[in-house]
């Protein structure tokens, strides 16, 4: 009997010193488990919309995996995907970028919308000019939306697809809808136009005879705007057009085309039609058409969907993307940062839709941030509900065991030598105060579960509004997204560069999939990109070149 309690006490002393520890080693275990490294896998994983009308690529390891095209193409295959797949100039870019994940599919119902809907413009005359329209006026009408569309999907299936009664195109600013939803209106007096995102605008017609600057004020948004002056960094500006002697120092972001008298220094210029320049200085211009500099491009960056058609400019440590072809006078200089030349590639739009990715996955990234905390709670909850059942179970056998020494020694009191008997009394006393603490324990623990609960039931009910919330960001972000790619699909990549004059040692020539720095000057030459069938992409030369 002396022996069993003497274990008795043992096993006392090993789950007390085990109980007094558990909280600060579940925090430690928790923490590593989350912090810790965890297994990467490489690869190319294709993933489908629900209604099988876009599909995106995400790569494991962009940065420690090259991916190439025929690999994308291959794994899209490999799923059946073959109706609406990108052109390969959009998954090359994509790749180019370093893009973890982005559509490689789409499968796009505007252009049948427009056609089943019967919509009609009314913003532009017989010499596509657009025609100035008074309050009231209708700028676009259809008949009526069908209620479904018979469309392929991504595996060439027809299918039904619901348009919910979708306008072919939306209101922007100065826009409203009709009292029976079938027209838009203007909503002021001013030019119409219809933006890449597939918005209606009215843009009023504002002339500033001076400066546009902080004496000036703010400009009305989206006005049809010519300066007399120059264009500051005053206030940021939307417009339709805008016209000014000289863009300093501006933010402009604007609908139509964009002309200066003098030049663009020191600007970040957006815009959705072409844009005319004497000189482009340390400035960035990203547009949905031509650009035409007469003079020089230095220090800047330029991204088009169109061409970069400008004979007679020199460009010097900047870079120029255009997707419609390069025409330039000279590239470079013996003292200056080399350029980079790009013709045919999709840089404008990939350079466009980036940032959505990027706030698309933000999106995503918070609700999962809420995911992963609930699923912590709820771990934590289980953690200590296990430690409980423990602490319980060893309660029940104390409690056991106490009933059973109480009456042994009720029995053999007499028999028991003095030494023995309080060793059995001192064993129920610490019976006693193991069970009490045990009990404490409980309560404390209870109370932790119950607060780790109620964390999670918390963060469910946060999971629910914000994956509503997310739902509704994603399918604006998409819209955008995609109007971009859809408008930039419908121009064809020129990956063709011509030099008038020199191009210096160093300058970066480039098509759609190959880039080449020049190791000497090279002066009057075209080159081109040219992808055989069965061949690698190569860069060409034409006229035979001569060392300058």
């Amino acid at each position: 009997m002396k022996s069993d309690i003497n274990k008795e006490q043992r096993q006392f002393n090993k789950y007390d010193h085990d109980a007094s520890h558990t909280e600060s080693r579940l925090s430690d275990n928790t923490e590593k488990g989350r912090g810790g490294d965890t297994e990467k896998q490489s690869g190319i994983n294709i993933l489908v919309s629900s209604d099988r009308m876009t599909a995106w690529v995400e790569r494991d390891n962009p940065d420690e995996m090259a991916t190439t095209l025929n690999q994308v193409k291959d794994a899209a295959m490999t799923y059946g995907i073959i109706n609406g797949v990108y052109p390969d100039a959009f998954i090359q870019c994509f790749l180019d970028a370093g893009i973890r994940k982005f559509p490689v599919a789409r499968v796009d119902c505007a252009d049948l919308l427009k056609r089943q809907s019967k919509l009609s413009l009314y913003i532009t005359g017989d010499n596509d000019k657009p025609i100035e329209k008074k309050k009231g006026d209708i700028l676009a009408e259809q008949t009526g939306a069908p209620t479904e569309i018979q469309v392929k999907n991504l595996y060439g299936q027809n299918i039904n697809i619901a348009t919910g009664n979708d306008f072919a195109v939306c209101c922007g600013e100065n826009t409203r809808w009709s009292r029976d939803k079938l027209k838009i209106l203007a909503a002021k007096s001013g030019l119409p136009s219809l933006s890449v995102t597939r918005r209606m605008f009215i843009h009023p017609v504002v002339h500033v005879l001076e400066d546009a600057d902080y004496r000036y004020g703010p400009i009305e948004p989206y006005a049809d705007l010519s300066v007399s002056g120059t264009i500051t960094g005053a206030y940021s500006i939307t417009a339709g057009k805008v016209s000014a002697d000289e863009i300093r120092g501006a933010n402009i972001d604007a609908i139509g085309d964009i002309n200066t008298r003098i030049g663009i220094s020191d600007a970040i210029v957006h815009a959705q039609g072409d844009v005319h320049a004497r000189y482009v200085h340390n400035s960035k211009i990203e547009t949905f058409g031509n650009v035409y500099v007469q003079n020089e491009i230095i220090d800047s960056q330029i991204r088009c969907s169109g061409k970069c058609e400008s004979p007679k400019c020199r460009v010097i440590s900047s870079s120029v993307y255009a997707k419609e072809g390069v025409i330039l006078s000279s590239v470079g200089s013996e003292r200056s940062v080399p350029s980079t030349i790009i013709a045919g590639g999709e840089q404008h739009a990939i350079g466009l839709v980036q940032p959505i990715l990027d706030m698309m996955n933000a999106v995503f990234d918070r609700l999962e941030d809420l995911k992963d905390e609930k699923s912590y709670q709820q771990s934590q909850a289980e953690k200590i509900f296990k430690k409980m059942i423990k602490l319980k179970t060893f309660h029940d056998k104390a409690k056991k065991r106490k009933d059973a020494l109480l009456f042994e020694l009720d029995k053999k009191r007499d028999l028991i030598h003095d030494k023995i008997l309080n060793n059995i009394q001192t064993l129920i006393s610490t019976y006693d105060t193991r069970m009490n603490r045990s009990l404490a324990t409980l309560k404390t623990m209870n109370g932790s579960k119950k607060e780790h609960d109620a964390s999670a039931l918390e963060l469910e009910k946060k999971i629910s509004i914000a994956t509503v919330q997310a739902e509704k960001e994603i399918f604006s972000h998409e819209k955008i997204l995609f109007a971009y790619l859809e408008t930039s699909k419908k121009s064809i990549g020129i990956p063709i560069i011509e030099i008038k004059g020199t191009a210096y040692a160093g300058t970066t020539l480039g098509g759609i999939y190959q880039r080449m720095p020049l190791r000497d000057d090279k002066t009057g030459f075209k080159i081109e990109e040219v992808r055989g069938q069965g061949r690698a992409p190569e860069l060409r030369f034409t006229p035979r070149l001569q060392t300058s």
